[in-house]
């Protein structure tokens, strides 16, 4: 006899439940040579990407997630004191509720900023207590 099971969509317990990495931006002053790097160790291939300002590549297998996101960039190694910027290295995390997401930064007190990408995709980036860079994204799932 057969058991039917249903899965059901985890929900999130404090409204802003990550769902997964969608990539990783690494900074390069030489996105050739990361390009390169990466398709050779990863074995994966470049994949569309919007024409922004800055030179670089994504990189991913499609339809794959996670990807890395390679970003020609001159800016310093991140601190405490680094901008928030989506130029710099980041991870970027699909939220289940990306207005419960925005309000817990503003409920912690954290700078963000927010933007529209080439497209039409909203992102929100903020800085860890490091300084690393974390973009926030609508969940696609």
């Amino acid at each position: 006899m057969a058991t039917e099971t249903t899965v059901e969509r985890v929900q999130p317990v404090t409204g802003t439940h990550v769902v997964r990495v969608q990539h990783e931006g690494i900074v390069t002053a030489d996105p050739e040579r990361a390009k390169d790097f990466y398709c050779r160790v990863f074995g994966w291939q470049v994949l569309p990407r919007p024409a922004f300002k800055s030179a670089g590549y994504w990189i991913g297998m499609p339809g794959i997630f996670p990807q890395v996101h390679i970003i020609q960039s001159e800016l310093e190694p991140p601190g405490p004191g680094a901008a928030v910027s989506p130029l710099a290295r980041h991870t970027c995390f699909e939220v289940a509720d990306y207005d419960a997401m925005k309000a817990t930064l503003e409920r912690e007190g954290i700078k963000y900023v927010e933007n529209t990408q080439p497209g039409g995709r909203v992102q929100m980036l903020c800085n860890d207590p490091d300084g690393n860079t974390l973009e926030f994204q609508p969940a696609t799932v």
